[in-house]
């Protein structure tokens, strides 16, 4: 029996079911997605007034120097593994900029608040949901479900998208995440025309595909996904050379658009490519992200022992299925999964294009994202590294779990000698079942935000007083466990604080000649090690909010 292609029954007098009237085009369907992804973005974004981690600050900050003409610089150092150690500080050593230059626009022309860099942020986040429609509408339309079948799976899978937990909270908290998702699903979109020659679609993939890259690095595994494409869809006996010639041609594309960045690290950082990429790898706590000296090292890596390495591979297998994936978008991603087991158990009776299709290579790259971060990055990801690049995945599992319901209405149909189709019944459902917990991830979030927001602003306030009565400089930096945070809100040159021996902490001081240490949150033996040290290179200073100590300047060299 087959599910998923089954075709609709007649409905009541026995003619077949049309196309609604609206259906019949295309752009009205996608500029109501967008604009009801617009609506709700706006609306979620109006309770989220402060960056909800230290690495969207980032980017707003990098936006913020941009859009006043200072360049790509930040008055932080949040990592010491790549020279040149000096405030301000080169940004970007690690991360890809295309975030903050979407943001840096509204801010150049209506100020540099937090706000405005929403504002960017919201404009493209909103293209999610008829993105989602035209990879649900293709999947569909490859399935040969008759045409209202197809409007109810595709723009039903593009509301979802549009209201989703995780896209909301991406679109209002700015940072990788939005701008990844989106151009990766434009590439997948792009992949099959490409794949069979299309010259503009070469052409547009290669754009896509280095944007992507200027976005996030798993930009890899898009690229590689392609390259399996043109692999499997080359006729057999054929020859090689054209194949070849598609993928040289995008990646010769994409490395245009990448080359004036590459260059750009090579005279900021000696090297176009970020070093610090192989310091996660072997990563044995995340603590070390933020180490001054005692860097993560392959030697290091293998004396954590066997044992250790196999728990933190299933640790970050976990966290990236449960707490990224399962946790803030269960039902899309419980009904995806059932619908794609139950589509490869009855493979053969699905028609061939279907493999093929941009949902196909939305999951394939979405499935090897998460096993290359999950296995290569176990440590790295459970703060974050998988949970930005979720997006294209999800978006594949919204579209899966749709088709997987609309199929078991179908045999429901059939079973039940139904008069109608009701193909509007999976998508209703889904939406019933995603909104609720948009609503509670919402809620969440804007607490979050607030609660953090008062502690900084508290902070800020009382700390310049606090240090002044110290006898601290104005001008000398603060190492702190939030130094994007405090360098935003008080104007002060900041360096992380590492998790790192006193001796370690105080070389840190002298070699930039911070003047206090600022621990809002507890950071391994900090700051309990300098309540309990004795040593009188720290003074117990009061200041809202946190431990903070002035640093005795006759203890630096």
């Amino acid at each position: 029996m087959t599910v998923v292609t089954a075709k609709a029954p007649t409905v009541g007098s026995g003619t077949a079911v049309g196309v609604w009237p609206i259906a019949k085009s295309a752009a009205v369907v996608a500029v109501g997605l967008y604009t009801l992804a617009f609506v709700v973005r706006s609306l979620a974004i109006v309770a989220i007034s402060f960056p909800l981690t230290e690495g969207s600050a980032y980017y707003v900050a990098v936006a913020r120097s941009l859009a006043e003409g200072r360049g790509l610089l930040i008055n932080a150092i949040w990592s010491y593994a790549t020279p040149p150690l000096v405030l301000p500080r080169p940004a970007f050593e690690l991360w890809q900029p295309l975030a903050s230059f979407i943001a840096a626009g509204p801010m150049a022309v209506l100020g540099t608040s937090f706000a405005m860099a929403q504002f960017g942020s919201l404009f493209l986040g909103a293209l999610i949901a008829p993105l989602t429609w035209l990879v649900a509408r293709d999947a569909a339309r490859r399935l040969q479900l008759t045409e209202r079948r197809v409007w109810f799976v595709s723009v039903g899978a593009g509301a979802i998208a549009a209201v989703a937990g995780p896209f909301l909270l991406a679109t209002a908290v700015p940072d990788s995440s939005m701008p990844f998702t989106v151009l990766a699903v434009g590439a997948c979109l792009a992949m099959p025309a490409a794949a069979g020659g299309n010259r503009r679609a070469l052409i547009g993939l290669g754009v896509l595909l280095g944007l992507v890259y200027l976005t996030r690095f798993e930009a890899i595994w898009l690229g590689l996904t392609f390259v399996a494409l043109v692999a499997l869809t080359r006729p057999s006996g054929s020859s090689w050379r054209p194949a070849i010639g598609r993928i040289v041609g995008v990646a010769a594309t994409a490395a245009v658009v990448a080359i004036p960045w590459w260059l750009r690290n090579f005279v900021t950082f000696g090297s176009p490519f970020p070093g610090q990429i192989a310091d996660n790898v072997f990563l044995t706590r995340n603590e070390q992200i933020y180490a001054y000296l005692d860097r993560p090292t392959l030697s290091g890596f293998l004396d954590q022992g066997l044992p250790s390495i196999v728990g933190n591979v299933a640790a970050g297998f976990w966290h990236d299925f449960v707490d990224v994936m399962l946790v803030p978008a269960a039902p899309v991603v419980l009904f995806g999964i059932i619908t794609i087991v139950f589509a490869i158990w009855r493979r053969r009776q699905l028609p061939a294009a279907t493999w093929t299709s941009p949902l196909a290579l939305l999951l394939a790259s979405g499935a090897l994202t998460f096993l290359a971060t999950s296995l290569l990055f176990p440590v790295a990801t459970q703060w974050g590294t998988f949970e930005h690049a979720a997006g294209p995945l999800l978006v594949g599992l919204i579209v899966a779990s749709v088709l997987g319901g609309d199929a078991f209405v179908a045999w429901l149909v059939r079973r039940r000698h139904w008069q109608r189709e009701n193909g509007w019944m999976a998508p209703a459902a889904l939406i019933a079942l995603t909104l609720p917990l948009a609503l509670l991830q919402w809620s969440s979030a804007a607490r979050e935000a607030q609660s953090d927001h008062r502690t900084i602003a508290r902070l800020a306030d009382s700390l310049p007083a606090e240090l002044a009565a110290a006898g601290v400089d104005s001008s000398a930096p603060i190492i702190t466990d939030r130094p994007i945070w405090l360098s935003d809100a008080t104007g002060r040159p900041t360096l992380a604080l590492s998790d790192e021996p006193v001796d370690t902490l105080l070389a840190l001081a002298s070699r930039f000649g911070a003047g206090a240490v600022v621990v809002v949150e507890q950071r391994g033996d900090y700051p309990q090690i300098l309540q309990t040290s004795g040593s009188t290179c720290f003074k117990p200073l009061s200041a809202a909010g946190a431990a903070v100590f002035a640093i005795d300047g006759g203890c630096l060299r």
